[in-house]
């Protein structure tokens, strides 16, 4: 009996991280329109919305660590050994059916917001080099460049700017 309230509770927690997760999600597609539109301080609360949820997932995840250590102990299995999977195929049914679907459920999730977060990072890393040029090239026009004269010898005036010429 106490295995079957284990995995009722073990059935439980991963549905509602599953759903932290979709919200995650929700969250990390705003981050995504805000990034997009360079909206600084819609971007600071989508980051404070992720720390709230993952703050909530740590709390969930050392849950699951607990439970799932206890159905180690009820079960006679290390706890490096106990996956959903390994689980699912060793406790009865109704439990092991539910244990699938939420695994797959939450795998599906997972995956989604892995690919939502790599599609983000590729944004910020793409935003950060056009500043860089920007700022490269703001610094450029700010400093004043070595000129070359048919002499040999060379100025470096003042004034900045750049000459382009057809013949060397």
């Amino acid at each position: 009996m106490k295995i079957d309230s284990t995995l009722a509770q073990l059935i439980g927690l991963l549905k509602q991280e599953t759903n932290l997760y979709r919200s995650m999600q929700v969250v990390i597609d705003q981050e995504k329109e805000t990034a997009v539109r360079s909206d600084l301080n819609a971007l600071n609360e989508t980051g404070i919305k992720k720390k709230k949820i993952l703050a909530e997932l740590q709390k969930k995840e050392e849950k699951r660590h607990q439970l799932v250590a206890d159905l180690a102990e009820q079960l006679g299995y290390a706890v490096q050994v106990l996956t959903l999977s390994k689980i699912s195929q060793l406790v009865d049914e109704p439990f092991a059916e539910n244990l699938r679907l939420v695994r797959q459920d939450f795998l599906s999730v997972v995956s989604q917001l892995q690919a939502a977060n790599e599609r983000n990072k590729q944004i910020f890393k793409h935003s950060l080099e056009l500043l860089r040029g920007s700022y490269n090239l703001f610094n450029e026009l700010l400093t004043p460049h070595t000129v070359y004269y048919r002499t040999g010898n060379f100025q470096n005036p003042k004034s900045t700017g750049k000459c382009v010429s057809s013949e060397i």
